[in-house]
């Protein structure tokens, strides 16, 4: 007689959907926290925006208080703040230079008896993927 008779199907059931509503529970956690990072970042973006913003306002009140016959001196003497200098995009660069091309092959290929490579070419290399015969 088979061991399937001596269970009960709504046990064995009962057992999966357990076992499901476990890894679900998983699932609806990570859900959760990428719709929480979701309005993180766009709640950033929005002050980055803001901030922008409010930087353009300032630099534009500043010139027109200092166009108005207001002097830098005096209008940090009475506490008010200059404009930051505007940003420059930054370039990143990784601070590597690349090396030069030069004319050995790309690949090591043995050479036969006869001066050719094993491909048949005689002073044949390779230069940027495309084969070059000298």
């Amino acid at each position: 007689m088979s061991s399937i008779t001596t269970l009960d199907k709504d046990t064995v059931l009962a057992r999966a959907r357990a076992a499901i509503d476990t890894r679900t529970r998983y699932v609806e956690s990570l859900f959760d926290a990428a719709a929480a990072a979701s309005a993180a970042h766009t709640a950033a973006e929005a002050a980055r925006s803001a901030a922008a913003d409010a930087d353009t306002a300032l630099a534009k009140a500043y010139k027109e208080a200092v166009d108005a016959g207001w002097t830098p001196a005096e209008l940090k003497s009475a506490g008010l703040p200059a404009p930051a200098a505007p940003r420059k995009p930054s370039r990143r660069t990784s601070g590597r230079r690349t090396r030069p091309a030069t004319d050995t092959p790309a690949t090591d290929t043995p050479a036969t008896a006869d001066g050719t490579d094993s491909a048949g070419a005689t002073g044949a290399r390779t230069d940027g993927g495309a084969e070059v015969h000298q």
